[in-house]
């Protein structure tokens, strides 16, 4: 068959371009459909000569319809549709009462105006169809009208009906079809597209059909007043369908431009609700008529500017796919004129697609802060936007703080699609939506609102660093506490979190979280932190003298604190943004220090202040506090900066709050402190001593309407969120005093387990026990358990009416403590976080950091194959994983490997730091080492099956353990604000279970990168002659070096395809192909054009090239095309031939290489015969190269005479040190300096030499003129090496001037490539091969002006050395750079002279 393109896939059959009647392949594959499962037939583009031979073709395919109880779309484009055509396939769906056919779409070019009605036989066969759509339908005819009218309205099964290009009858058609009591009563959806007569059909259709959801108009050329009619239709009737309107930039008429703004006001209406939906497409104009330029077009912007401004309230949605069309600056403008400064009123739904906020700085902080106030906006959509930078995402979580409305915000395609940002949105939403929840019920309550009040002020720091101090001189000066308390309290470390609320009256209240500095707490902070960093404050303390001594500590000491406590912060604060963690610093013991000075202390923080940007605010180091926490003179000032803060905080940057929250929490707080009983209640207990609060605030005439039980729960979720009570929902608690729970329960029952020494021990107590708990696996039976707690029910009197049932259940549903085997005869508990690992300090500072004697290899044998792959942190340095993630993913994995993936419970084992699971013949451990040293990565180490392939073991691991792992981090239970990355380990550390910290370990993404290069580099090094040809094996044997690990002999080398995955292999190789196919594209349509270039005339040159200018140039891509194809040619050169000739062989490989690729399931086979396309690819490149070259040689000038004398031939003129190529031109004075440079010209790639020196001459009569002529040589040597695309490849960007300097620059124009200084009869002779005297002369001036002063001085001057290429066609004299001479003499292609 002519023409034929066909493609088969997922049970589709699609033919494009079919000649009907000339080949019979298309009839055996249809035949061959009729026995099939086929689902899908497409056939588009369809040639035919006569009208027997489309009936032929329908024939076919009602024997299809009549056989096939499978298919169930039939798509036919571009064909010429006939009454008989369309009766063959109504008889074959008659005669099937199996059929399955759903969708029918049919774009024709219809015979006749009484074809139409043909088409209602099919719809009548088709007792199944949901979807018909009749495109390019022309003229309907009366008969036409009521045949298909009346098989619509018969059809109960059809969802969605599209009606394009209908003249005529169409009005009437609707109206029959869709009007009136006797309307078809299934169809939904209703598409009509240059359909005329709407404006007498559609009011009615508006008016009288309720089963119509959307009603879609594209491309509709009525007049306005056509559109007013329709839209007052819109505004008059109690439709609920959506009209959406979908034109195209390129398809926007004048009239429709009109018309459509009189639609959406005619719509508008105070009492209904919006319902027009407006989106606008970037796409290519292929119909008829007067459409307006696309930087014309306003009506998008001029409907978004009326929705924000409230004129009009018909407008449901909007869609922008903002243009490419070379002005898009131009609408970025009006896009931003349009928000101004107004909020939207009644739009619910804005999606931006392409725009390119780099365009115009501030444009996403515009649109947020339009936001801000939003009531309406519901879905904000950023389709493959630019400019999404940091700034912009702190804008817009700054939106998401003090904004509710919004529901769903998507960035696909985004920067922050990419670098987990969308994570990071994705849960403020969530935490927006329950926030609500609670906010929508005191609203309907009609309570009253306030700013906000209630904060949280973290004291963080390392022990001994003045935190508790600190806190009791605030205290104190806020409350007058005793300060004979505060010195018996002296004697006492914090354990877990001590809370006190320092402030509570009308404006603030405030509590103090102190975190104990002990690592043994920081599974209990991080599962206690909050959620996120709204009312929160942090106070990082640090003591600039060691625990035990005066001495001071190195200032090194300061930083690596602070920077683990904001590493910590940033970690596990789940959502960042405009309010990011404000940390200040405070030192303290300033009585002790002998010097005022705190440069040293300032430094680093504005060090980490840069380093930590967008993701904590730490305060200027001019804001950095020195005091000596016992005097409330040096505190005072500290406390009023901390209210200031939270003044800020809470009534600029937070949501509004009913008074009523701040009235029961003050209420509690009073409460805790008066009544020292338990303060764990019962939801029902809350009820009770919030009733009395509920009469007195709430309205007396909304007393009977509101339910007083939301309103509560809505309140038990607010002061939960900002710390004042702690809510347990599974177990109905609720803990209205916090530092029961953190400190009284938690804390003391870490510190007992742990066998924290609270108070510092005396001299006789030293040699008391420390033994009491230790587990080196985490796990203790259940009498362990129970003693442990009962133990510390002992000793707490405030805990003697708490059963200790509730205590194990706060434990496990704060996920503190986690009990396996319930309901078997006995259970065990996992606790790692309290209980110590050893049994001594000695032991435990003996095994620090290696956990190796409990790992094992259970089923190694001399053949195992091993892999290893870290997961860790992305941003290593400012994130690390939370003490409480890796316990909890153990036992979310265990669970899901249980009771989900039915792996028996006994090959699954949970230990202190590690998880190992045998799963699918693999023998697997998930390790984490969790301490003060080591957080950032999770290893997971495989044996795998010696029945399955390294492949196949790779592709499940990554599939059951490691993308399950990357999942649960972004979820709330892990840490949604870490990204994370993979590397691989080296085998024989997996194979030999090293410890964690010493293993070797590289990125993935690096180990890709590294493999590329060396790819690349062995390319460029192979000869251009066939003697040196190269293994496609050898190209991949690139081998990583790994340091060396002290005490152990391991291999330094391993090979890179040995260490990544195949797929991953096989992404370097196609990514070679990819680049070394477009090079070679773009060298040999380069090459086509400078053989052109020489066959012209000069005015001819001009005509072509006249207007080209350096931005265009810059800019300029060569044509992306599928394969390569022979360039058009007027020169008969024979290498060039050649080389053309050469390329289309090598394109007639890489067409059928495919085809073969297919037919291969190994992926190494693929990338072995991908590897041998390349050797073939980098050898047409070299010659292709090579004959490029040596035309370019031949229009600048350059002789075999000057070739033989040994000349540089890539010479180029720089002006005032600018250091790139310039042009001597009439402006430039005589005096001017100007340098003289040469390039590299390694046949591997022609590139500028770095700090070339150059030689320095000064302009003047007699040089100007060959000094000319040579500028304009380099000048046309670089337009055609950008126009071959070669100036990446060999590495010209730095002499290319730079886009802002275009007006001194060299202009690229018709002189650049005709030479405007060189005779017509020099043009003439180059076009015959022969010299041009003009150039010829420029090149001998040059060599007499380097001659005299540069004898031997090339090496010195500009760096280059004199070799020749022993190898090529004749040989070849060339000066090249230092490292392109070594790597030539390595690889023995060129000798030096």
């Amino acid at each position: 068959m002519q023409h034929l393109s066909r493609s088969e896939s997922n049970g589709r059959i699609q033919f494009h371009g079919c000649r009907v009647g000339v080949s019979v392949e298309w009839e055996l594959v249809l035949r061959g459909v009729q026995s099939s499962t086929v689902r899908n037939v497409g056939l588009d583009n369809l040639e035919s000569s006569c009208a027997a031979e489309v009936e032929r073709l329908c024939l076919l395919l009602g024997q299809i319809l009549e056989t096939s109880s499978t298919l169930e779309s039939l798509v036919i484009r571009g064909w010429r549709c006939t009454a008989r055509g369309l009766s063959l396939l109504a008889s074959g769906l008659q005669a099937n009462s199996q059929s399955n056919l759903k969708n029918l779409h049919l774009s024709c070019a219809w015979e006749d105006a009484s074809v139409v009605k043909h088409v209602a036989e099919v719809v009548n066969c088709a007792p199944g169809l949901k979807d018909l759509r009749l495109v390019h339908v022309g003229m309907i005819d009366d008969n036409a009208v009521q045949s298909l009218s009346q098989a619509l309205i018969q059809s109960s099964s059809l969802k969605f009906f599209a009606l394009y290009d209908a003249k005529g009858g169409a009005s009437a058609l609707l109206l029959q079809a869709f009007a009136g009591d006797s309307r078809n009563q299934s169809i939904e959806i209703l598409r009509l597209a240059f359909v005329s007569g709407l404006d007498d059909c559609l009011p009615a259709i508006l008016s009288s059909n309720r089963s119509l959801r959307e009603v879609r108009l594209d491309g509709s050329d009525m007049p306005p007043e056509q559109w007013r009619v329709i839209g007052h239709a819109i505004r008059d009737n109690a439709t609920s369908a959506t009209i959406r309107l979908e034109p195209k930039w390129m398809e926007v008429t004048r009239e429709c431009h009109e018309g459509v703004e009189e639609l959406v006001c005619a719509a508008s209406s105070d009492v209904k609700d919006p319902i027009i939906e407006f989106r606008i497409w970037n796409g290519i104009n292929t119909l008829e008529g007067e459409y307006m330029d696309v930087h014309d077009v306003t009506l998008p912007y001029n409907l978004l500017k009326q929705a924000w401004s409230g004129k009009v309230k018909s407008l449901r949605s909007l869609m922008l796919d903002f243009p490419k069309s070379g002005n898009e600056l131009l609408h970025v403008k009006r896009f931003v004129r349009a928000l101004g400064n107004g909020e939207p009123s009644t739009l619910k739904q804005l999606t931006l697609q392409n725009l390119d906020g780099n365009l115009l700085p501030g444009v996403w902080k515009q649109l947020f802060g339009c936001l801000r106030g939003n009531t309406s906006l519901t879905h904000l959509e950023l389709f493959w936007c630019e400019g999404l930078d940091e700034e912009a995402f702190k804008d817009l979580m700054g939106l998401l703080q003090v904004n509710l409305t919004l529901q769903s915000i998507d960035v696909e395609g985004s920067s922050w699609d990419m670098d987990g940002k969308e994570a990071l949105i994705q849960e403020a939403l969530r935490q927006n939506k329950k926030r609500a929840a609670y906010v929508s019920v005191f609203r309907d309550a009609k309570l009253k609102f306030g700013d906000a009040k209630a904060g949280r002020l973290f004291l963080c720091g390392s022990p001994k660093a003045g935190k508790t101090q600190l806190r009791q001189t605030l205290m104190r000066i806020i409350q007058g506490k005793s300060p004979i308390r505060n010195r018996l309290n002296k004697l006492w470390r914090t354990k877990g979190i001590e809370v006190e609320f320092l402030r509570n009256d009308d404006k603030l209240q405030v509590a103090i979280w102190d975190l104990a500095g002990q690592w043994i707490f920081r599974t209990l902070q991080n599962v206690l932190f909050p959620q996120t960093n709204n009312f929160c404050v942090f106070l990082f303390v640090y003591s600039p003298f060691h625990e035990e001594t005066s001495f001071f500590k190195p200032d090194t000491c300061f930083k690596t604190e602070l920077e683990d406590w904001l590493r910590f912060i940033a970690s596990s604060t789940q959502v960042t943004g405009h309010n990011l963690p404000q940390v200040l610093v405070v030192l303290s013991h300033k009585d002790k220090m002998t010097s005022s000075s705190l440069t040293w202390a300032h430094s680093i923080v504005e060090e980490l202040k840069k380093d930590f940007a967008n993701l904590v605010d730490l305060c200027p180091s001019q804001e950095c506090f020195h005091v000596d926490a016992r005097s409330k003179k040096q505190v005072i000032p500290l406390q009023n900066h901390i209210f200031e803060i939270f003044d800020n905080l809470l009534s600029e940057k937070s949501p509004r709050v009913p008074h009523l929250c701040f009235q029961i929490s003050s209420l509690l707080v009073t409460n805790t402190k008066e009544n020292r009983s338990c303060p764990l209640w019962s939801s029902t207990k809350f009820h009770e001593f919030c009733a009395p609060i509920l009469k007195e605030i709430i309205p007396s005439f909304s007393l009977q309407s509101v339910d007083h039980s939301r309103i509560l729960n809505s309140i038990i979720t607010y002061l939960n969120d900002v710390g004042s009570i702690i809510y347990i929902p599974k177990i109905d608690y609720i803990i209205v005093d916090p530092n029961w729970l953190t400190n009284k329960f938690l804390g003391e029952l870490i510190a007992l387990g742990q066998n924290f020494q609270a108070q510092k021990p005396k001299s006789s107590d030293k040699t008391m026990s420390l033994d009491l708990y230790s587990s080196k696996d985490g796990f203790v039976s259940e009498s362990v358990f129970v003693r442990l707690l009962e133990g510390f029910l002992g000793k707490k009197p405030r805990f003697q009416n708490v059963d200790r049932e509730v205590l194990e259940n706060i434990l496990i549903n704060l996920d503190l403590c986690f009990k396996l085997g319930s309901g078997e005869d006995t259970s065990r508990y996992f606790i790692p976080s309290f209980i110590r690992e050893h049994a001594s300090m000695g032991e435990e500072e003996h095994q620090d950091g290696a956990n190796i004697e409990s790992m094992s290899w259970n089923s190694k044998h001399e053949n195992s194959q091993f892999v290893g792959i870290r997961i860790q942190c992305k941003d290593e340095r400012r994130m690390s994983l939370t003490a409480a993630f890796f316990p909890r993913f153990q036992i979310f994995m265990r669970h899901k490997l249980i009771s989900e993936m039915h792996v028996p419970k006994e090959t699954v084992t949970c230990s202190r730091h590690y998880l190992r699971v045998f799963l699918d013949g693999h023998e697997i451990y998930l390790e984490h080492i969790q301490s003060e040293k080591s957080r950032n990565h999770v290893d997971v180490l495989m044996l795998c099956s010696k029945h399955k392939s390294r492949e196949l073991a790779v592709k499940y691991v990554m599939k059951h353990i490691v993308e399950e792992l990357t999942s649960f981090c972004a979820s709330p239970k892990g840490c949604p604000g870490v990204a994370l990355v993979l590397g691989v380990i080296q085998t024989q550390c997996v194979q030999m279970l090293i410890p964690s910290h010493l293993r070797g370990v590289i990125l993935i993404e690096k180990l890709k990168s590294n493999f590329l290069s060396s790819l690349k580099e062995q390319l460029e090094e192979i000869a251009l002659d066939r003697s040196h040809l190269v293994k496609e094996e050898m190209l991949l044997n690139y081998e990583h070096s790994w340091p060396p690990i002290p005490g152990y002999s391991l291999s330094a080398f391993e090979r890179a395809k040995d260490l990544l995955w195949e797929s991953d292999v096989e992404a370097v190789v196609n990514e070679i192909q990819q680049q070394r196919s477009q090079q070679l594209e773009s060298l040999q349509e380069g090459l086509s054009s400078v053989n052109n270039d020489l066959a012209q005339s000069d005015s001819e040159s001009e005509k072509g090239v006249g207007n080209l200018s350096l931005a265009q140039i810059k800019n300029w891509r060569p044509a992306s095309t599928s394969h390569f194809s022979r360039a058009s040619t007027t020169v008969e050169n024979r290498s060039t031939r050649l080389v053309l000739s050469k390329l289309d062989e090598l394109g007639e490989k890489v067409d059928g290489l495919d085809d073969r690729l297919r037919a291969v399931e190994s992926i190494m086979q693929r990338v072995e015969n991908k590897m041998g396309q390349i050797l073939s690819l980098q050898h047409e490149l070299q010659s292709t190269l090579r004959a490029f070259m040596s035309s370019v040689d031949r229009s600048i000038g350059y002789s075999e005479s000057l070739q033989q004398a040994r000349t540089p031939k890539r010479p180029y003129i720089t002006v005032d040190d600018v250091g790139s190529l310039s042009r001597i031109t009439a402006a430039l004075r005589f005096g001017s300096a100007v340098r003289l440079h040469l390039m590299c010209e390694s046949v591997t790639g022609i590139h500028i030499v770095k700090d070339q020196e150059g030689l320095e001459l000064r302009l003047d009569q007699e040089n100007r003129a060959w000094l000319r002529n040579i500028s304009e040589i380099s000048c046309k040597f670089v337009y055609y090496v950008v126009k071959a695309g070669l100036h990446v490849t060999l590495r010209l960007g730095q002499a290319l001037p730079e886009l802002g300097n275009l007006e001194t620059a060299v202009p690229l124009s018709a002189a650049s490539v005709a030479l405007d200084s060189i005779r017509s009869d020099d043009c003439v002779a180059l076009t015959k091969g022969e010299e041009s005297m003009t150039l010829k002369e420029a090149w001998l001036r040059m060599t007499q002006a380097l001659a005299p002063q540069l004898e031997n001085k090339y090496s010195k001057i500009f760096k280059l050395y004199q070799v020749r290429y022993g190898h090529f066609e004749g040989g070849g004299y060339a000066w090249v750079c230092e490292q392109c001479m070594t790597r030539g003499l390595r690889t023995r292609i060129l000798t030096s002279c």
